[in-house]
């Protein structure tokens, strides 16, 4: 499958679903996206000054030894990437473990790897995909540039639809947010300074957990795991908000199986209604979108509902007169428009 450039719908992106009728649908969009990230990324150079210190797992117990060694070993050797462990088949679309792995990475300013006493700010980034796609292989470029500016930056997989279904994968977002919570002190993270972000499905699922994390009246009423640590900011990119306005095929992949809700109705309403229960706890925002998105009215909508219950927050507009700019086109590094809104996002972040 070729595709002569970067697909800037999610429109688009849906209509590959359809190319290769001897696979499910869901088969041929995971491909037809893997091609569409290939293009964009191609021939890109990671920074000189970040390192990846790839392969741990937020499910597994952290040897705090092992994970010190690393760090003693870069002194020694500095390459860009160290392994805490093998990623095994995870990185293949098509295996058991793509779909349902753990695995997350930090990406660090060089400087952190020789801090013997360090406390630096976190981000957390959560991928998009639609639930069904995507993983911290795709995200490396973006969470790596994000890291040259002083940010440790985790870069994460969570389980993906169709094989695994809501609430799987916010679930995985709270374990993951424990996780480095609990773990911070080993990690040389500042989680005063925790911020959070995330685009198209990865933006709802941060502002889930945000919604979640913010309201204990929420929270209390979901039947999966759940984590009440706040970021002290978060941004919002591209994202699908009101699932009450979402009845498309990826989101029944996420939500039922063979047309049967996979949740009781009372779960089922907690998440379709979740805007309902957002509060003015929610943390600072910065909200993003482009004119050019199929799912901008989302963010639209949001930002009303941020304005009427008191949540400060700022909202912009991208794209306007660059077509090229569509769905989370930030990821695409090479994009003006995505250059000046991941410099404003950190800044974001850099000035709480």
């Amino acid at each position: 499958m070729r595709r002569r450039s970067v697909m800037i719908n999610v429109t688009e992106i849906m209509k590959r679903g359809a190319e290769n009728k001897k696979l499910p649908p869901w088969v041929n969009m995971r491909h037809a996206w893997m091609v569409n990230d290939g293009l964009r990324d191609k021939d890109l150079e990671y920074p000189e000054n970040v390192v990846q210190i790839k392969n741990l797992d937020y499910k597994k117990r952290l040897d705090a030894e092992q994970f010190a060694a690393i760090l003693d070993s870069w002194k020694m050797d500095k390459k860009r990437e160290m392994l805490y462990a093998s990623s095994g088949d995870a990185s293949d679309i098509d295996s058991d473990s793509y779909v349902s792995n753990s695995l997350f990475d930090l990406c660090v300013p060089a400087s952190y790897m020789g801090d013997s006493d360090k406390a630096y700010p976190v981000i957390v980034s959560v991928h998009g995909g639609g639930w069904f796609y995507g993983d911290k292989k795709l995200y490396s470029h973006y969470c790596c540039h994000l890291a040259q500016s002083g940010f440790v930056v985790v870069n994460f997989n969570y389980r993906l639809a169709p094989q695994n279904k809501y609430p799987s994968a916010i679930e995985d977002v709270a374990y993951l947010v424990k996780y480095i919570d609990d773990h911070a002190r080993v990690f040389g993270l500042d989680m005063n300074r925790f911020f959070m972000l995330g685009d198209s499905a990865g933006a709802q699922l941060t502002a889930q957990y945000c919604i979640a994390a913010s309201n204990q009246e929420y929270r209390g009423k979901l039947d999966y795991f759940t984590y009440d640590k706040l970021p002290v900011r978060v941004c919002l990119n591209c994202g699908a908000y009101d699932m009450g306005k979402r009845d498309d095929m990826i989101s029944n992949w996420y939500l039922r199986k063979d047309g049967t809700l996979v949740v009781s109705e009372e779960q089922y309403q907690l998440f379709m209604d979740q805007l309902a229960y957002m509060n003015a706890d929610f943390p600072e925002a910065y909200l993003m979108y482009s004119v050019n998105d199929d799912l901008r009215f989302h963010t639209i909508e949001l930002d009303k509902r941020m304005n009427d219950i008191g949540v400060a927050h700022v909202t912009r507009a991208f794209g306007a007169g660059h077509p090229e700019s569509g769905h989370v086109f930030h990821l695409n590094l090479r994009n003006s428009d995505g250059v000046q809104c991941n410099e404003e996002e950190c800044l974001f972040f850099k000035n709480k």
